[in-house]
């Protein structure tokens, strides 16, 4: 789907979720399972995880992707070293007034948002 649409968001689990939430109408998925041939990326793992699913079934370890050819980043996105070495991009926390206005935003919205 990746290939297909253009999309690098398009991994087989963000699709099943997204196909899932908008069938049965919510976002809160835990009465649901997810099987997948590989051990989720962060991405993945992350939309699961948002998704409250119960239980997720992998069979191959990601070493076996790696091994054919599919990006390591894991590795690298795992380690926290602060910098993404494949992708040459910095990952940074904003400081000062940008990182203040965000943590003002989520506070004072933060009892308007009730999503599970």
């Amino acid at each position: 789907m990746v290939l297909k649409h253009t999309d690098p968001t398009a991994h087989a689990e963000v699709t099943a979720i997204k196909e899932a939430s908008k069938k049965l109408g919510k976002i809160e998925l835990s009465d649901c399972e997810i099987y997948a041939s590989c051990e989720p990326c962060p991405m993945c793992f992350g939309a699961v995880h948002l998704s409250r699913i119960k239980r997720l079934v992998y069979g191959a370890k990601a070493e076996a992707a790696i091994a054919i050819g599919f990006d390591d980043f894991i590795a690298d996105a795992l380690r926290g070293t602060g910098y993404y070495q494949k992708a040459n991009m910095e990952i940074k926390k904003a400081d000062g007034n940008g990182a203040l206005i965000a943590e003002q935003v989520f506070e004072k919205t933060k009892e308007k948002f009730h999503m599970y």
